[in-house]
């Protein structure tokens, strides 16, 4: 008899009416809740107040602070009735970096151990970055005859170009550095020019340049003592990634996912 009338439309409809008016009284029931300042949220507000001023709170400052707590319970409930943390990019970008925290602050600190292990298994992320060292004539804007300008300067002559925003001499500048600079084409060239040889003219982001390169120096292990800071920071954020995963993984089973890619 029992399954006959679970089995049945109008019981359906009944259940989810009454879910659905179940959940609304919830909402009711959160919204018409007292605003409660507690005997110890308020002593607190007032020992941070005298902490900060230096002297005792008098009556209307009091006052003040039960109201500004007031205040701010009520545009809370306010905004959470208007949904703002649904609709409001930045609010939602706050719960999500909040969230993020929550799940992350209970993760130990690493022993040297955990570094050690973390650092011998990412070797690859602890090399210096190849860099470049070399000599170089600017012009702001194309040279006339940038052959014969060439031509001099490999002969050992001098030649003087525009005043060059970051000087004449690079010492071992690092590859990400020099991009930053003058942009990749630039890099892409600086590389493929001879050792020891004047070649240019090579465009940038910042003009022409005639260079000469001096020496290129090839990525290299860091030590894990010089790497440790950083060994550290890396070490933490990949288990904040790990514990997020964890996490997301778990709310996974929970809801549907729908991506649309059309």
């Amino acid at each position: 008899m029992l399954a006959r009338v679970v089995r049945e439309p109008l019981f359906h409809f009944l259940a989810a009416g009454a879910a659905l008016f179940a959940a609304y009284a919830l909402l009711e029931a959160r919204r018409n809740e007292p605003v409660r300042l507690a005997a110890a949220t308020r002593a607190a507000l007032i020992a941070d107040f005298e902490a900060i001023t230096g002297g005792p709170a008098g009556a209307e400052d009091v006052a003040r602070l039960e109201r500004e707590f007031v205040t701010d319970e009520l545009l809370y409930r306010d905004a959470l009735a208007a949904e703002l943390h649904l609709s409001d990019g930045a609010v939602r970008r706050q719960l999500i970096d909040r969230m993020r925290q929550r799940i992350t602050d209970g993760l130990r600190e690493p022993g040297e151990e955990d570094l050690v292990n973390f650092y011998a298994e990412n070797l690859r992320l602890y090399e210096t970055e190849p860099a470049a060292s070399f000599e170089q004539v600017f012009f702001a804007a194309q040279p006339p005859d940038p052959a014969a300008l060439a031509a001099k300067l490999r002969a050992g002559s001098e030649a003087s170009g525009d005043p060059a925003r970051f000087g004449a001499e690079f010492p071992r500048y690092g590859i990400s550095m020099l991009r930053g600079l003058f942009g990749p084409k630039f890099v892409t060239a600086l590389w493929e020019a001879p050792l020891g040889e004047w070649s240019g003219p090579i465009r940038s982001i910042q003009g022409w340049h005639f260079v000469l390169p001096t020496e290129r120096l090839a990525p290299a292990q860091l030590s894990f003592q010089a790497a440790h800071d950083q060994v550290a920071r890396d070490y933490l954020a990949a288990r904040a990634r790990e514990a997020v995963d964890r996490r997301v993984a778990e709310l996974e089973g929970r809801y549907e996912v729908v991506i649309e890619r059309r």
